[in-house]
C-alpha cells in the first residue's frame, strides 16, 4: 500500500478547507441529493462528498455507507486530490497502490473508485466526489465527463452560502458589534483599527470618525505607547495570543485601563481583540492594597510598642506568682495568676501577629540548616505535656525514621509543631490521643499530627488557612484561640519547601501533614 503524498500546496488547501466552514456539520440534503443522484446514474452501490483534511477523509455527504470518515492515509482520496481531472482505480487488487489497503482487503471491499476533485474558489482541490463498487469495472470517458459535471454541482454547493444564511450571519455579526459590552476589534497588524464596536464610543467618548482616524498606539498614553508598539510586534512575530494591559485616552482628556485579549491572524495579517474597561477594578485594587498596607503597617507599630511593656509585665507577674516577695494571700495569688496567663496569651498573639506581617512583607528570615528531625519531634511533645494533662489527653510519637534530616529552621519547625498540637489538643476529647508520626511517603519526609475529635466542619474547610479564620468565632467560644496559628504554620512550611494540608471525618478527627525534602546522612567522622 502506498499513502497519499501530501500535495505542494498542502497549508493553502487546508486555510481554503476550513474557510468553507463545512467539516464536522450535520447533513445537508443539497448534498444528499447529489450522491443518491450519483449512485443511481453510474449504478453503484457508493457515492461519496469527501473533504480531506490533515488525517482523514470525511464524508460530507455518503450514500450506501455507514462510516463517516477514514484515515487519509488508507484513502483513495488522498491520491485523488493530486490530480486535477478524474482520478480512476479500474481495479484495486490489481493496483500496487491499493491491493493490500485496508478498505480493500476488509469493509467496504473497494475494488472499483473512481474521484473528480472538488475545488474552492482559489483553485485548492479539497476533496472529491466519488464512486465505489465492490466489483472492478471500465470507466470510459463519457462517464468522466459525467462524473467531471456532477462535480461540477457538487463544487457549487460548497462554495456557495445560501444567500438567506449570509444574511443572518452578517445580521448576527452586526448586532454582536452593536450590544456587546466588552469593546470588540479588528485591526491591522499596525494597529489600524478596520472595525470597531460601539462600546468603543460609549467608553472613550471618541465618535467613529475620530476613532477610526487613530491607531490602537495612538490611543494609548504616552507613557504606554511603547510598550503597546512591542505587544504588536509580537503578533507580527507569530505569537498566537496577546494578553496586555495599558492606558487608553478618552475624549475629555481623562484615560482608561483597557486589558486586551487578542488572537492574530498572520495570513490575513488582521488582529482580532476584545478590550475590556478594568478601570474601576483597578482602583478598587490600589485602595484595597493601600488600606492592607496602612492596616499592617498600624498592627504592626501597635504590636512593636505593646511588645515590649508586656513582656515586663509578663515577666514581674511571673515573679509574684513564683513567690518572689514571699507567700501571696490565695486570693491574691489566684488573681495574679490569671493575670499571668493572660498577660501569656496576649503576649503570644503579638508576636503571632508581628510573624504574620514579616511574612507577608518578606521580611521573615529562615536560617535553614540540615538538621535530624526526629529530635525535635520529642522536644516538641516535650513542651506539650503539660498542656495535654491539662486537657486529659494522652501524647504519643510514632517516629518510623529515627535518623532522618530535612533542611529546616529548628526553632520555626518547633513553631509549626506548637500550633498543629496544641489545636489537636484543644480539640481532642478527654482521655483521647494525639499522635505525632514522621513517616516517608513518596520519598519525601512527611510529619503528621493526627487527633481524635470531632473533626473540621465542611462549611469551614475552605477558611482554615485564613487569618484569624475560627470554626466558632462567637464571644461564648468554649475553646481559646486567635485564628492565626494555622495561618502562620502554613506559611512557615511553605518557607520550608514543603505544604500544610488536612484530611478530616466529621466524628472521626483530623490529621495535619506536610512534606519535607529528605537529606542526605552526615558523613561520619573519620
Amino acid at each position: 500500500m502506498l499513502p497519499p503524498p501530501m500535495p505542494a500546496d498542502e497549508p493553502r488547501r487546508l486555510q481554503a478547507l476550513r474557510s468553507l466552514c463545512l467539516l464536522d456539520t450535520p447533513a445537508y440534503e443539497r448534498f444528499d441529493r447529489i450522491v443518491r443522484a450519483a449512485s443511481h446514474l453510474f449504478r453503484v452501490p457508493i457515492a461519496l462528498v469527501t473533504l480531506v483534511d490533515e488525517d482523514r477523509q470525511w464524508f460530507k455527504a455518503r450514500h450506501g455507507l455507514d462510516a463517516t470518515q477514514t484515515p487519509r492515509e488508507v484513502s483513495f482520496c488522498g491520491h485523488a486530490i493530486l490530480s486535477p481531472a478524474t482520478f480512476v482505480v479500474p481495479d484495486a487488487l490489481r493496483d500496487a497502490r491499493f491491493h493490500d489497503n485496508p478498505l480493500v482487503l476488509g469493509a467496504p471491499f473497494v475494488r472499483f473508485y473512481a474521484g473528480h476533485p472538488l475545488r474552492t474558489g482559489d483553485g485548492s482541490r479539497v476533496g472529491t466526489l466519488c464512486l465505489i463498487d465492490s466489483q472492478p469495472r471500465d470507466f470510459t470517458d463519457a462517464d468522466r465527463a459525467a462524473l467531471a459535471d456532477l462535480a461540477s454541482w457538487a463544487e457549487g454547493e460548497i462554495n456557495a452560502l445560501d444567500a438567506s444564511e449570509a444574511r443572518a450571519a452578517l445580521e448576527q455579526q452586526d448586532r454582536f458589534f452593536e450590544v456587546s459590552v466588552d469593546m470588540l476589534c479588528i485591526a491591522a497588524m499596525d494597529g489600524t483599527f478596520l472595525r470597531l464596536s460601539h462600546a468603543w464610543s460609549r467608553t472613550l467618548g471618541f465618535s467613529d470618525a475620530e476613532l477610526y482616524s487613530r491607531s490602537l498606539v495612538d490611543l494609548a498614553l504616552e507613557e504606554d505607547r511603547a510598550a503597546t508598539a512591542m505587544h504588536l510586534a509580537r503578533a507580527k512575530a507569530g505569537v498566537p495570543v496577546l494578553q496586555f494591559e495599558h492606558r487608553a485616552r478618552c475624549h475629555d482628556g481623562s484615560w482608561r485601563w483597557l486589558q486586551w485579549n487578542a488572537v492574530p491572524d498572520p495570513e490575513e495579517g488582521l488582529l482580532y481583540a476584545v478590550a475590556r474597561d478594568v478601570t474601576q477594578a483597578r482602583l478598587l485594587e490600589e485602595e484595597r492594597q493601600r488600606v492592607e498596607r496602612m492596616k499592617n503597617e498600624f498592627i504592626s507599630t501597635v504590636s512593636h510598642e505593646l511588645r515590649t511593656p508586656l513582656t515586663s509585665i509578663r515577666g514581674s507577674l511571673g515573679l509574684l506568682s513564683g513567690g518572689v516577695i514571699g507567700p501571696l494571700d490565695p486570693e491574691v495569688a489566684r488573681m495574679v495568676g490569671i493575670a499571668h496567663k493572660n498577660s501569656e496569651r496576649l503576649l503570644r498573639l503579638i508576636n503571632d501577629i508581628l510573624d504574620l506581617e514579616k511574612m507577608e512583607s518578606g521580611r521573615l528570615d529562615l536560617r535553614l540548616a540540615s538538621t535530624e528531625v526526629a529530635p525535635l519531634l520529642a522536644l516538641a511533645l516535650q513542651a506539650h505535656q503539660g498542656y495535654a494533662d491539662e486537657y486529659g489527653v494522652r501524647l504519643e510519637a510514632v517516629v518510623d525514621l529515627p535518623h532522618a534530616r530535612a533542611r529546616v529552621d529548628e526553632d520555626r519547625f518547633i513553631q509549626v509543631l506548637a500550633n498543629l498540637l496544641s489545636n489537636a489538643i484543644k480539640f481532642s476529647p478527654q482521655g483521647e490521643r494525639v499522635t505525632l508520626s514522621l513517616t516517608r511517603e513518596d520519598g519525601a519526609l512527611r510529619v503528621g499530627v493526627q487527633d481524635h475529635g470531632p473533626g473540621i466542619p465542611e462549611s469551614f474547610q475552605a477558611r482554615v488557612f485564613q487569618k484569624f479564620a475560627q470554626a466558632d468565632a462567637s464571644d461564648t467560644r468554649k475553646l481559646p484561640g486567635t485564628g492565626l496559628g494555622l495561618s502562620i504554620a502554613h506559611g512557615l512550611v511553605a518557607r520550608m519547601g514543603g505544604t500544610l494540608r488536612f484530611t478530616t471525618a466529621p466524628g472521626q478527627g483530623t490529621r495535619f501533614s506536610f512534606d519535607l525534602p529528605e537529606c542526605a546522612p552526615e558523613p561520619e567522622a573519620a
